[in-house]
């Protein structure tokens, strides 16, 4: 899973590079989601393995000084987006390169696509049949210590407003009502003694 995220061609005898070779499944757009998203070319059956999720092996380690670079680039304004997806115990990848198409997949809290580690890559996989014309996406799953840092604008009807991984949203939720509530009773508590004032 990505830290705070196909049929690929393999290029054969005289052909180009699969890394240069369109995706026979999938093309990149603007996303109603959030910034650029990935689109289905024509209709995916469920199963299919879209796109390989590609990019360096970095160690954990490296891994986590990236993701402090980031963090600070978020803080400044640049681009935020997590590209570091967990590769196994040792190792992630870093798929922030041009040549990654899959790292345009947005998150969705109702994915019809899902990430799978296989002989040290990681695949894209439609969860359901997807339509030609629909936005892929797949569950980040981020951790819960870091919930405020990711808002969610996937639009989900139980979307809990952050990315989040789903056994952990019910927390989400729980904070959300509480905090509601609060800012309710805050209100009211304002409105009264703006309203004793004004009787005195």
């Amino acid at each position: 899973m990505p830290l705070s995220s196909p049929h690929v061609r393999q290029p054969t005898a005289g052909s180009k590079s699969s890394r240069t070779q369109a995706n026979p499944w999938v093309n990149s757009g603007n996303s109603t989601i959030h910034g650029r998203g990935v689109y289905a070319r024509c209709d995916i059956p469920d199963g299919t393995r879209i796109i390989e999720y590609v990019g360096e092996k970095i160690t954990k380690a490296e891994a986590w000084r990236r993701e402090a670079r980031r963090l600070e680039r978020a803080r400044r304004g640049r681009d935020g987006s997590v590209y570091i997806f967990e590769l196994n115990q040792r190792y992630d990848l870093d798929g922030g390169t041009r040549r990654n198409i899959a790292r345009l997949i947005n998150h969705s809290c109702a994915p019809n696509c899902r990430a799978e580690t296989s002989q040290g890559k990681i695949w894209i996989l439609a969860r359901r049949d997807i339509a030609a014309g629909e936005e892929l996406t797949f569950d980040y799953g981020y951790g819960y210590s870091l919930w405020e840092d990711h808002p969610c604008r996937c639009g989900a009807p139980r979307c809990v407003g952050y990315i989040v991984n789903s056994a952990q949203r019910w927390r989400v939720r729980k904070i959300l009502q509480v905090r509601r509530r609060a800012a309710q009773l805050e209100r009211r508590s304002t409105t009264s003694d703006q309203k004793s004032s004004s009787e005195a």
